[in-house]
């Protein structure tokens, strides 16, 4: 899959890195490598190597930016702070699980006609790396990221990614997804699903519609930080940008992530700070819970699906079947509750007699249950949700910086968008690790909160012009 260029892109990516880093500052390189690098590498495909797991989109940006920031380290101003201990303890719980699901997953599944192999050594350190790998985001985000300062700067930068981002997202709109066919030589995903509401929507150079939606969300929510915290001069402007970022995620066609926008603005405009964090942990508590209360039966998933019914029969269908199959596969992961199944498609029901599959894993965390078990859930999502909880601890005194109240309502649609789908990316990732680092310095969160500051002002207008 892919051109040749997919791969030089790749392979060409840590030079682009090392660009940006003697040209920028430290901060300003550690922010643009990776997000770059989501936004413009090709997705899906990856530079496969002996033993290593694949290095892709995801994987070569997050090197590099950590690599720059060691190298880099007597040079960057910020101090960087110790993991705190439950950081610490789930990190090592993530890099372990893997040797433990493949402990007890040594048989192989032979099923009619169908055969999946056993797991062994090889998986193991494979997962280990990759869990590695998957967790740099954070510490990235947690180590240089964690003030106030630097959560606006991320801010910022996600806004003027977007808004430049939302010229070929124009353009796929109008003429269907075609940029990764037109220059990486391939579609990334089923081009049904970017059929929608009589257009189609818009996936640039990522796996799906709905991370370019969320993207956007993320934008969205950024938008209205910026104009709650701007003075006069730059209101009408600020204005301008959250509009028009708001009319490119209702043409990007995704339902929930329309939802989240009508609802987070709102709550960034007309709430103080310190409510917004109190709203954002409250669901990324709820987020935390949702296995336990789908298997204790106290989800209200009829009612849910009931709404979503009367709103839009296609999606209400949809959501329906996402229940049905969540709670297939949360039957299958009680098989093998501590640890999971692992890879190999091991953790999908299949036909013995076709051979296909016949359980579909969209939810993240269905996902990380399935494949990695209770184990791997309570590291993964205790440290993406833990990142807001304890922003919220930390912040329950005193008041809120209107940008750490922002990125937190940002990672609250993030985590809530794991449940129907997979949509954990290296942004979201360096978000939480920037929440959880903040609150780990100690710092006055709110100290800036009465008089915003002027870098913020002056960072919004080059984005806005």
């Amino acid at each position: 899959m892919g051109n040749s260029l997919s791969l030089i892109m790749l392979a060409a990516w840590p030079a682009v890195a090392a660009m940006l880093f003697s040209r920028l500052t430290p901060r300003q390189a550690l922010i643009w490598v990776p997000l770059l690098g989501y936004l413009l590498l090709p997705p899906v495909v990856g530079i496969d190597l002996p033993i290593l797991p694949t290095l892709d989109k995801h994987a070569i940006p997050s090197l590099c930016a950590m690599l720059g920031a060691v190298m880099l380290r007597d040079r960057f101003p910020m101090p960087w702070i110790r993991l705190e201990g439950w950081v610490v303890i789930l990190t090592v719980l993530a890099m372990v699980t893997p040797t433990l699901t493949v402990a007890t997953n040594p048989e192989p599944l032979i099923e009619g006609i169908t055969y999946r192999p056993g797991l062994g050594l090889f998986d193991a350190l494979n997962g280990t790396i990759n869990t590695v790998l998957t967790l740099l985001p954070f510490l990235l985000g947690y180590l240089v990221l964690s003030s106030i300062d630097g959560i606006r700067a991320w801010m910022v930068a996600l806004t003027l990614a977007t808004l430049a981002y939302s010229l070929p997202m124009l353009l796929e709109i109008r003429v269907s997804p075609q940029l990764n066919v037109w220059i990486y030589g391939f579609f990334a995903h089923d081009f049904s699903q970017t059929i929608r509401y009589g257009g189609f929507r818009p996936m640039v150079f990522l796996e799906h519609g709905l991370w370019v939606a969320i993207l956007v969300v993320t934008a969205v929510i950024c938008a209205a930080v910026a104009l709650r915290d701007g003075d006069a001069q730059a209101r009408t402007r600020n204005m301008a940008v959250l509009a028009y970022l708001l009319v490119v995620l209702v043409l990007c066609k995704s339902a929930a992530s329309i939802i989240y926008g009508m609802l987070l603005v709102p709550l960034v405009l007309m709430t103080p700070p310190r409510l917004q964090v109190s709203i954002a942990a409250a669901l990324a508590a709820v987020v935390m819970a949702y296995p336990l209360a789908l298997w204790l039966g106290v989800m209200p998933t009829d009612a849910i699906r009931d709404f979503a019914l009367s709103m839009d029969a296609e999606r209400g269908r949809s959501l329906e079947f996402r229940f049905m199959n969540e709670q297939v596969l949360l039957d299958r992961a009680s098989q093998k509750p501590l640890a999971g199944w692992g890879g190999w498609g091991r953790n999908l029901e299949i036909d013995p007699i076709s051979g296909e599959y016949t359980s579909v894993s969209d939810g993240y965390w269905v996902v990380v249950m399935t494949i990695s078990g209770i184990l791997g859930y309570l590291s993964i999502f205790g440290l993406l949700c833990g990142s807001v909880i304890r922003l919220w601890l930390a912040t329950r005194s005193g008041p809120v910086d209107r940008w750490t109240a922002g990125l937190a309502l940002i990672m609250a649609a993030s985590l809530v968008d794991l449940i129907p789908n997979a949509t954990v990316t290296p942004l979201t990732w360096m978000s939480a690790g920037a929440l959880a680092g903040l609150a780990a310095r100690g710092m006055p969160v709110g100290a800036r909160q009465a008089a915003p500051a002027p870098a913020a002002r002056r960072a919004m207008k080059t984005v806005i012009g």
